[in-house]
């Protein structure tokens, strides 16, 4: 089945919103890139700010879907490792998400209300997790604890896009594999004072996993 226009402007800004910046995107490119007109595009979205809004309810629903979490019932080191993963590859493939869009988002009250909803998402998801390793034994942590590396954890994940691309990766285009583990790695390492000691063991061969020295 043929791809509707509506779906084909979300792709193609996305593309370009990743490659460029989303700052460096105007909707006349959008339609440019597209082979369209710029009227055919303002009639699925009236200006770029409900193209982005779109493209975060997409992420939103894509995060969902992927990270299903148990209610009331312990998970394992294995599975808090697929969620991270999964989380990644989310933020990756929208990752002009995480690329400067706090101008985007200071000019659009719609696009605050939404990335407020994502951090409560985030962070509430990210706390369950904590609760479902503690239910298995594999971290004992109180609930202030929790809450805190739950939101340690959300800055890492949301400020790396930045980091990797302004700081660590001195190469034009995109961050290695082993770079996007040391991403897990950086989250993984907060969790370490927290790991019971039964788990340990198990816990620092998952760390190494996603370990790779910096070269900086």
């Amino acid at each position: 089945m043929a791809v509707k226009t509506r779906e084909k402007i979300l792709n193609t800004a996305m593309q370009l919103f990743n490659e460029l910046g989303e700052r460096a995107v105007t909707t006349n490119h959008i339609a440019s890139h597209m082979g369209i007109s710029p009227g055919n595009l303002y009639y699925h979205f009236r200006n770029k700010d409900a193209i982005i809004l779109a493209l975060f309810e997409g992420f939103q629903q894509t995060l969902t879907a992927d990270i299903v979490l148990p209610a009331g019932k312990g998970i394992t080191l294995e599975d808090k490792q697929q969620y991270l993963e999964a989380l990644l590859a989310g933020m990756w493939r929208y990752r002009f998400i995480f690329r400067g869009l706090h101008g985007a988002v200071a000019r659009s009250d719609e696009l605050q209300v939404m990335y407020r909803g994502f951090a409560s998402l985030c962070i509430t998801m990210i706390e369950q997790v904590f609760r479902g390793l503690i239910a298995s034994g594999l971290i004992k942590a109180s609930d202030e604890e929790i809450e805190a590396l739950a939101l340690n954890t959300f800055m890492v994940l949301t400020s790396w896009h930045e980091l990797v691309h302004g700081v660590l990766n001195d190469e034009k285009g995109e961050p290695s594999r082993a770079m996007l583990n040391r991403i897990i790695y950086q989250v993984l390492i907060m969790d370490r004072g927290f790991i019971t000691p039964e788990a340990m063991d198990s816990f620092k061969a998952l760390e190494q996993t996603y370990f790779s020295p910096l070269d900086i």
